[in-house]
């Protein structure tokens, strides 16, 4: 195992240095038109040439129904529907028929403790309105969704996962989970089970099928307990874990390898580190045609939060991390799609003076980076 581990070390650090010299082009990021609203921990989902964002965290700590649609081509903004119930921390996903599916989160007035949703909405753009749909079989706050081969949709968090039919509008369990998720990542995995890893208080892997409606934790573990990490899928059922936070809220700039295999093993090596000092969790990771863009989130060392500008070009074929630009002011909670060959990231928050005092502060800055193809690598279409 050790051989093993020296061996992948040794690999990395060769493709570092190979990427270094065949990677030289200059990026940098663009400003896009401001949100009308500034939020902070929105939803996001490409529909057609639309990217919709729903909800989020106002000034003050509110949370918000606002829609926002930014055409992809236009660049131009517009509110063309509300949700029925203000929410953040919640996630979306775009059906075939070119619905919003709205799930779970959280609801919050300023001042006001806030509890995990079971509500869902459907966006529909086409005849500009909102409406409630089935609700789920319980909260969830931070879920993560999955389109499933036949438009169903997979969602994971709290002690299951749900699957929603676009048909009937309505959810059923697909799965008990081993253990109960919230701020965990997942990954639907070519044979159609999902991999789902960490979340508050979890350093456990498990792997959930859909058709046998069973769960089974897997042998490899993370490091420690870790929450507000993302997951992406490799080739071959691999998986890069990026980032996260532990329950004492110090942040890691770590990364992860698992290779999932057959049964309940799988295998966890360490991968090349993003090379900052206090770490990150709450990140926005945008898969590209040409690698993935990392930006935004906070690092968090002794108590003290900083929002983070600083961005990551990782490339998945060879396990490698370059610095891009820091953006052009930090996204924390914020949110990020792909568009062709652009990493775009929207609002999130930063923390400024008041009153001698750091108060969180929802922005409406959007930004966008455009990775350039290697010049000696052919690019996958």
């Amino acid at each position: 195992m050790m051989l093993c581990l020296a061996w992948v070390s040794c690999l990395l650090a060769v493709s570092a240095q190979v990427h270094a010299e065949i990677f030289d082009e200059v990026v940098t990021w663009e400003s896009l038109p401001d949100m009308p609203i500034a939020v902070a921990a929105p939803a996001v989902s490409v529909r057609g040439r639309e990217a919709v964002l729903t909800g989020g965290v106002l000034l003050g700590g509110g949370a918000t129904g606002v829609v926002q649609v930014l055409d992809l081509d236009e660049l131009t903004w517009s509110q063309p529907a509300s949700l029925n119930v203000a929410r953040y921390q919640h996630a979306q996903i775009t059906l075939m028929d070119g619905r919003v599916l709205v799930v779970g989160g959280r609801a919050r007035r300023p001042g006001h403790y806030s509890l995990p949703l079971s509500g869902c909405e459907l966006i529909d753009l086409e005849t500009k309105t909102s409406a409630p749909t089935g609700d789920l079989p319980m909260p969830m706050q931070s879920p993560t969704l999955h389109a499933l081969p036949g438009g169903e949709v997979a969602a994971v968090g709290n002690h299951i996962v749900a699957v929603y039919d676009p048909v009937a509008g309505t959810w059923a369990v697909g799965s008990p989970l081993k253990h109960p998720r919230r701020e965990h990542a997942s990954v639907l995995l070519d044979d159609g089970t999902i991999l789902v890893a960490g979340g508050i208080g979890r350093s456990s892997f498990e792997r959930v099928d859909l058709q046998t409606a069973e769960s089974g934790l897997m042998k490899a573990r993370l490091p420690g307990t870790l929450d507000d990490l993302a997951a992406v899928r490799l080739s071959g059922d691999r998986i890069w874990l990026i980032g996260g936070q532990g329950l004492d809220g110090q942040t890691t700039d770590q990364t992860w390898v698992l290779s999932v295999g057959e049964g309940s093993e799988g295998t966890l090596v360490p991968g090349p580190a993003l090379g900052l000092e206090n770490g990150l969790a709450d990140h926005v990771v945008v898969q590209t045609p040409r690698g993935l863009v990392v930006t935004g989130g906070e690092s968090q060392r002794r108590g003290v939060d900083t929002e983070l500008a600083d961005a990551f070009w990782l490339d998945p074929a060879m396990l490698t991390v370059r610095r891009l630009p820091k953006t052009r002011i930090a996204h924390d909670d914020a949110a990020g799609v792909s568009d062709g060959g652009w990493a775009i990231v929207f609002g999130g928050q930063v923390k400024e003076s008041f009153l001698g005092a750091k108060v969180p502060t929802p922005i409406r800055a959007v930004h966008r980076i455009k990775l350039p193809p290697p010049p000696n690598r052919v690019e996958m279409r």
